[in-house]
């Protein structure tokens, strides 16, 4: 249905949170969103939140446009780490396979069960992405 996404400065961090059927294309236009929001500096972490998603839907040519993306922004997202948050186990290959796709950037991946897991991974605090405001969604977009 849709990816939701906002900044939060103070701790340096970008999240992402998808809703109900998530595909590679809405991903690919949430990470274009992430960094091109006027909060967001390179080199800020990104927690990918993927819980609320009863669907992770990346086909072949999805996943070839996520590649292109995270590297046409590489400039944007800079050195960072990134951690996709799942409880889905069919979602981790896909995963692997996007941060294998991606070995060439400087950025460190990680996946986690809950935002909880993720928040203490990157070490910022529990109630970092708590007060998070200001999310910005990114609609499915209709055939």
């Amino acid at each position: 249905m849709s990816f939701q996404f906002t900044v939060v400065p103070e701790h340096r961090v970008g999240l992402a949170v998808g809703l109900g059927h998530a595909t590679g294309a809405e991903m690919a236009r949430t990470c274009a969103g992430l960094v091109s929001d006027p909060r967001w500096e390179p080199g800020f972490d990104e927690v990918w939140d993927l819980t609320a998603s009863v669907e992770v839907d990346i086909s072949p040519a999805d996943m070839e446009a996520l590649v292109t993306k995270a590297h046409d922004y590489a400039g944007r997202i800079g050195a960072n780490r990134c951690v996709f948050v799942y409880t889905r186990d069919a979602v981790g290959p896909v995963l692997s396979l996007f941060a294998r796709l991606t070995n060439d950037l400087p950025r460190i991946y990680h996946t986690a069960r809950t935002q909880a897991e993720a928040l203490d991974w990157l070490g910022l605090p529990a109630d970092a992405l708590a007060a998070a405001s200001g999310a910005t969604t990114v609609e499915q977009e209709r055939p």
